[in-house]
């Protein structure tokens, strides 16, 4: 370079250096990959999850070849990052907060059992145990009295405030097959997870204590809540699989989307207790750990055996379907509201 610029004039050098800018201002590519997303209904949770679904159906090989690959993408590394995104929420809730947050849980708690239920039992009560369209009792019960947590925390950060998310700590409860064995009839056969319980409380009890012992730590661990939510949202579609609603067909499709608006009972008692209803629309979905709800289930009461082959397919489809279609409606509603309030806040002005 030294000889060139020797042998090479100024006015030659400032030509070739105009090139050489004028060839990498070429190379390079701008793509709005985060406006793109944002357009997209819940994009950055979507987009992510569906993504995980595609790799683990399509090239599984993938998420088995090894070391940071399959430690950051495989659908284990879920609950370690949702662990994390747990633990920096829980640093901004105020220990005023709690309160706010346990009684936020409690109506998140309440009215999904009490929607999920109302549809299993009227189904039993009319059908019996064949139940209708070819969805049992069993799998409405097993599908509707569950949610996807790392879907509802990731939600509520986007739509709702840390008493919100906080409150996933009373509502994650509703996991395992505790409450559809309640609905059947059967509850004397389970116990209420209370070490599960536990271990979701610990990462938001240190985070809170951090954020309150200091303001500083709060703002530095408040400032990376957001991004953990694709690294969690592609491990939680990679424990799923799209072949899963091929075999259950129509009715693993139709209950994933039953699923998907049970939120309503949660949307409607928010706004009831004045507290913001949007995120109540978040609890429409159905966990991955549903999917064996119905071998439990039919563990506890043998006569439901024959049905919780057909019932496990239809909750692992609704799983996938649930996730996908939740997000799409809570973005929706949100921004629809946020017009009308918009709106309103014009014509008062004027």
């Amino acid at each position: 370079m030294a000889q060139y610029k020797m042998l090479c004039s100024p006015k030659c050098q400032r030509e070739s250096q105009g090139k050489v800018k004028t060839l990498l201002g070429g190379l390079k590519m701008h793509i709005p990959l985060k406006k793109t997303l944002d357009k997209i209904p819940g994009g950055m949770m979507v987009v992510p999850l569906f993504l995980g679904v595609l790799t683990n159906t399509f090239f599984p090989e993938f998420l088995e070849i090894g070391h940071f690959t399959t430690a950051l993408f495989s659908k284990e590394a879920s609950s370690t990052i949702l662990a994390c995104f747990m633990f920096l929420i829980g640093s901004q809730i105020n220990f005023k907060l709690a309160p706010k947050a346990i009684k936020k849980g409690a109506i998140l708690l309440s009215a999904k059992f009490i929607v999920g239920a109302a549809i299993g039992i009227t189904v039993a009560m009319i059908f019996g145990p064949a139940g209708v369209l070819g969805l049992s009792p069993l799998a409405l019960l097993a599908a509707l009295l569950n949610a996807n947590g790392g879907l509802y925390a990731s939600l509520a950060s986007s739509y709702g405030d840390e008493t919100d998310v906080g409150a996933y700590a009373l509502f994650s409860l509703k996991d395992g097959p505790f409450f559809t064995l309640v609905a059947l009839g059967a509850s004397g056969l389970a116990s209420i997870p209370f070490q599960a319980l536990i271990g979701v409380l610990i990462p938001i009890l240190i985070g809170m204590i951090l954020g309150n012992i200091d303001p500083d730590m709060r703002k530095f661990l408040g400032s990376s809540k957001l991004l953990l939510i694709p690294f969690f949202s592609f491990p939680l579609g990679a424990g799923m699989d799209l072949r899963t609603i091929i075999e259950a067909g129509g009715p693993g499709v139709l209950l994933g989307l039953i699923a998907a608006i049970t939120g309503i009972g949660a949307y409607v008692l928010l706004k009831l207790f004045k507290e913001n209803p949007i995120v109540g629309l978040a609890t429409g979905s159905t966990a991955g750990n549903a999917v064996a709800t119905p071998a439990v289930v039919a563990a506890a009461d043998p006569t439901l055996a024959s049905i919780a082959p057909a019932a496990t397919a239809q909750v692992a489809a609704a799983c996938v379907v649930s996730a996908i279609v939740c997000p799409i409606i809570v973005s929706y509603v949100y921004k629809r509201t946020e017009r009308k309030k918009e709106k309103k806040s014009i014509a008062s002005a004027a």
